[in-house]
């Protein structure tokens, strides 16, 4: 019953697999370029040219700030594909107004989730060149992202569970083609933006720490 309604997996795995490699290129390219020019701010005393590197955490949350942060305007072609199913709800005739509002809420947010994503390309170079000026806004960023993407987040799993446990509420054919399409990119970016802003907060915290140790 699954197979009919959605990709099978023989496909979608391989996808979601070329799909994170080719996602991973470009912001592991930037991370090797920036990241060797910040090890000098990361000194400290009694270090080596080969130790002299700023914490996992703050790697690991500037390299996937550049991979959610490349998604931010690709990520717009989501409402994009929100409004041609509207379009085609009420070309075809099967648009109820449920359905049309699910679709228009999904774009939305989207629209959200790509303005949250923007910022964090250049928080990421910021991080890893130890800017400590960031750290009074990074963790009212953190705080934002973390809120903002829990909502989402419980808004979408929501509404794909109220989807696939009253199937009349919307039309089968905008069920399947909105929760594939659009839906559940939304959950997945929302859980991965959520993950990111729990990181940043810690960077914060190390970031004031370091100011008021060199204060």
């Amino acid at each position: 019953m699954q197979a009919a309604f959605g990709p099978p997996a023989t496909i979608v795995v391989p996808s979601v697999i070329l799909g994170a490699l080719l996602a991973g290129v470009l912001p592991t390219c930037l991370y090797l370029y920036v990241e060797p020019r910040g090890r000098l701010s990361w000194g400290a005393a009694g270090d080596t040219r080969a130790t002299r590197r700023a914490p996992v955490i703050v790697r690991f949350t500037a390299w996937s700030s550049f991979v959610v942060g490349q998604l931010a305007l690709p990520w717009l072609l989501l409402p994009a594909a929100c409004a041609l199913i509207l379009y085609l709800q009420a070309k075809i005739g099967v648009g109820r107004t449920v359905g049309s509002a699910a679709t228009v809420i999904v774009g939305v947010m989207a629209i959200i989730q790509s303005l949250l994503a923007f910022r964090l390309l250049p928080l990421g170079i910021r991080l890893l060149v130890r800017d400590q000026q960031i750290a009074p806004s990074l963790a009212r960023v953190a705080r934002r992202n973390a809120v903002g993407n829990g909502l989402l987040l419980g808004l979408s799993v929501t509404m794909g569970w109220a989807m696939a446990s009253a199937p009349g509420l919307v039309h089968p054919w905008l069920r399947v083609v909105l929760s594939w399409v659009a839906l559940r990119p939304v959950i997945v970016f929302a859980a991965a933006l959520l993950l990111h802003a729990l990181m940043l907060g810690r960077c914060g915290v190390i970031l004031a720490e370091d100011r008021r140790t060199d204060g």
